[in-house]
């Protein structure tokens, strides 16, 4: 069987003294910032002139696939 032995005091005491008079840092002045003016101008054009413009010109009818493709495989699914 092993022993350990720890001898501690019966009673502990903080102390906290007061902290030392510091001054505080040297901060710049605050100032209020000069009044500016903000400009946003966006140019949005008032018509759509082209749908597709080459080379992304699809051709009529080109977008639909005849006959439906089947699927390439089968799935199986087996809780084991």
């Amino acid at each position: 069987m092993k022993v350990a032995v720890t001898v501690v005091a019966a009673e502990s005491v903080t102390v906290q003294v007061p902290v030392p008079a510091q001054p505080p840092p040297v901060q710049p002045v605050k100032v209020e910032p000069a009044a500016g003016v903000a400009v946003n101008v966006t140019a949005v054009p008032l018509v759509k002139l082209a749908v597709h413009v080459a080379p992304q010109v699809i051709p009529a009818g080109a977008l639909v696939t005849v006959p439906l493709p089947v699927p390439a495989g089968v799935t199986v699914r087996v809780k084991v």
